[in-house]
């Protein structure tokens, strides 16, 4: 998704949960957070809101794919 977004465009969770299983995305929700967590901290994908903290920023903001990456 990050790269269909490319470094411009956003997205979040939700749209990842969903495009993994369009059915039952709330249950991957979670899991969803967390591997954004993981590609936050390794510098792969950025929250759009930097003022938050990163544990604030994977659960709610819209994520963009980091140039380079």
């Amino acid at each position: 998704m990050a790269d269909e977004c490319g470094s411009d465009g956003t997205f979040g969770p939700p749209e990842v949960a969903r495009a993994i299983d369009a059915k039952n995305w709330p249950q991957l929700l979670e899991q969803v957070k967390l591997v954004a967590h993981v590609l936050i901290n390794e510098g792969k994908i950025i929250p759009k809101k930097s003022e938050k903290t990163v544990h604030e920023q994977f659960a709610k903001a819209p994520l963009r794919f980091k140039k380079g990456q």
